[in-house]
């Protein structure tokens, strides 16, 4: 891939992370698991697991509905990996960095603020029912209550994070920081150069994967679909709903990662033409000739809509093609 796009990401797109966090409510037991070792003679007491939840229910289950609806429906769509996860002050492990075209930042940004909303929402109310929960626990827990394990509410509400940091693409040859030789600065922007090369490479992969993955799994399911037993080759609405959803944000992609890459561009101008001719979904699971015709012709476009990414991908990344 070329490199010149590289010199310009730092004014196109930005980094971002999002890290949350939740009291889960379990707990784990150590003399509940010698008791029952006791009573089922396990010679082995570490084979067993015991663990209480201990206000009565799954506790955490709003706040992960929330903060998986935010991930997989804005985050992850409106991103591209960047860094790996990393540890904090505290060598706790925290998300990673994930890079953000610029178009899309404004959209990100208000979905992740609705959800904080909810999120922190479902917090103060949690934190309100907490001292009625934890006395209700002593009635529904019996003997495996056990007061030490409730922190008290000022402690349970630092145990709840929903942190979204925005931070610029560094811009080495500009620092003025780097009061070092000349040598060692042009090292230093080198090796900045070569990362950001690298990442962009792999956004380019991890682009191309996902949506050559995608669309080869709609294509067999389309190929394979039997409206008589609805069985193995069954698809779903969702799986067109998530390929229509990547292929939208292709070209902000693609214009403020990837350098208007040609072939990206014309995947998404096939898909976009592929996905036009579905009025819905469930008209391909008409059970006449004429939804086998129109299945089997789906699937073939999908195919094709994709092959200038399949054709060009080892050539882009540096590789070759044997054929």
């Amino acid at each position: 891939m070329k490199n010149e796009n590289t010199n310009t990401l730092n004014e196109n797109a930005t980094l971002v992370r999002l890290t949350t966090k939740f009291w889960s409510g379990i707990k784990t037991d150590k003399r509940l698991r010698t008791n029952l070792a006791d009573i089922t003679n396990a010679s082995d007491e570490k084979l067993l697991h015991v663990a209480k939840h201990l206000v009565g229910f799954d506790a955490n289950k709003y706040f992960r509905r929330i903060i998986n609806k935010v991930r997989n429906e804005y985050y992850y769509p409106l991103t591209l990996p960047w860094d790996d996860n990393s540890a904090n002050d505290d060598n706790k492990v925290i998300s990673g960095w994930r890079l953000c075209p610029n178009s899309q930042l404004d959209e990100l940004q208000k979905a992740i603020d609705v959800a904080k909303q909810d999120f922190f929402k479902e917090v103060d109310d949690f934190c309100k029912r907490y001292p009625s929960l934890v006395d209700d626990a002593k009635d529904s827990l019996g003997d495996a209550y056990n007061f030490a394990d409730y922190p008290d509410v000022d402690d349970i509400k630092g145990k709840f994070k929903f942190d979204f940091e925005i931070s610029l693409i560094p811009s080495y040859s500009n620092d003025i920081r780097l009061n070092v030789s000349a040598d060692l600065r042009k090292r230093i922007e080198q090796d900045a150069e070569k990362r950001l090369s690298k990442n962009v490479k792999a956004i380019f992969q991890t682009t191309v994967d996902a949506l050559v993955e995608q669309v080869q799994h709609i294509s067999d399911k389309l190929k394979t679909y039997d409206p008589n037993t609805k069985g193995g080759g069954f698809f779903k609405d969702s799986s067109f709903d998530k390929l229509r959803k990547a292929v939208e944000v292709i070209p902000n992609v693609n214009k403020d990662v990837l350098g208007n890459d040609p072939d990206i561009a014309d995947a998404h101008s096939n898909l976009v033409s592929v996905l036009s001719t579905i009025n819905s979904v469930d008209s391909l699971r008409d059970d006449t000739d004429i939804g086998d015709t129109k299945r089997k012709q789906v699937a073939d476009d999908l195919q094709k809509a994709i092959d200038p990414l399949k054709n060009g991908m080892l050539k882009k990344l540096g590789g070759h093609n044997d054929e």
